[in-house]
């Protein structure tokens, strides 16, 4: 298996086609960002062009063929890019702030019910230092769900050591255009998490993600409980009305109302669940924290670890 990933870094918006040919049919426009290279062709279909097939995953099919070079004219740069080396797992300790997987799980049954809602969200109980509105009805969406989730589990286990209060809460909401990741601000400004070295680096257990499809549009919030490097599927556990879900679950795998609150053995092997790679190529700008979680066993990586 390579160690490298073929990149495609496109400095403007490109148009995509079904076929490696500006005469096919368009499948819609590529934006500005960096994109895997499944496929290359030089000098087709005339002497004059160069095409690259790119795993777009914002595009209905995916992927798409895009024109990088018109005779001495090159839109494109193709590099070769070392792929990220497994994330070192924490295991937090020693970390004052830092709880138990536990807590978080035995949260997860809250939401069994919740349906999303991008417009109209409520929350299965209160959190401290707010007033936010409670269910029923039990709908949510991304925000909601780990502000929900997170808070409470910390709160619970660390109390007014946890500093949480109504900017807090306008962070997780993305209430500013000053800042476009205030919910991973928000996790590290509070105690919960830590900064990730890069937004590239692969997901640490328990990880906050926020990301955007475009700058700054079609945001999203999630949590990813874990990464399996050997075949780089994560377990994303998510409020969405996509990617098989209408409420909170795990994305590629179902609903907690039908799949349950823990995910299947061997998670990683199946067929609909993502891999970093795709997320990455769906969220073109995105941040990330590592919650401070220890004690952790719910993606059953912990066993394969030597």
């Amino acid at each position: 298996m390579s160690d490298t990933y073929r990149v495609a870094k496109l400095p403007i918006r490109l148009r995509g086609y079904v076929e490696p040919n500006t005469q096919s049919q368009f499948e819609g426009y590529v934006e500005p960002g960096d994109y895997f290279v499944l496929d290359e062709k030089q000098g087709f279909p005339t002497p004059d062009t160069d095409y690259a097939r790119l795993e777009v995953p914002t595009l209905g099919a995916l992927d798409t063929w895009i024109c990088t070079r018109w005779r001495t004219q090159r839109y494109v740069s193709l590099v070769n890019q070392a792929k990220p080396p497994p994330a070192v797992r924490l295991p937090f300790d020693d970390e004052p702030m830092a709880i138990a997987e536990e807590r978080l799980v035995n949260l997860l049954g809250a939401f069994r019910d919740f349906r999303y809602d991008l417009d109209e969200a409520f929350y299965p109980w209160a959190l401290p230092g707010i007033r936010v509105p409670m269910a029923p009805p039990q709908r949510n969406n991304c925000c909601t769900f780990v502000e929900a989730l997170t808070v409470k589990a910390f709160a619970d286990a660390h109390g007014d050591a946890l500093a949480w209060d109504a900017r807090r809460h306008r962070q997780m909401m993305i209430a500013s255009s000053e800042d476009y990741f205030s919910p991973v601000t928000a996790a590290v400004e509070s105690g919960m998490a830590i900064p990730a070295p890069s937004d590239d680096v692969a997901p640490h257990p328990w990880t906050l993600i926020q990301g955007w499809r475009n700058q700054w549009r079609s945001g999203h919030t999630f949590l990813i409980v874990d990464h399996h490097p050997e075949t780089d599927k994560v377990l994303v556990l998510e409020s969405n009305a996509a990617n098989g879900l209408d409420g909170v679950g795990y994305r590629g795998i179902g609903n907690l109302r039908d799949r349950g609150v823990r995910p299947p053995e061997e998670w990683w092997t199946l067929p609909d669940v993502w891999t970093w790679r795709r997320v990455c190529a769906t969220y073109l700008f995105r941040q990330q924290a590592w919650l401070k979680v220890k004690d952790r066993s719910l993606s059953r990586l912990s066993e394969l670890s030597p």
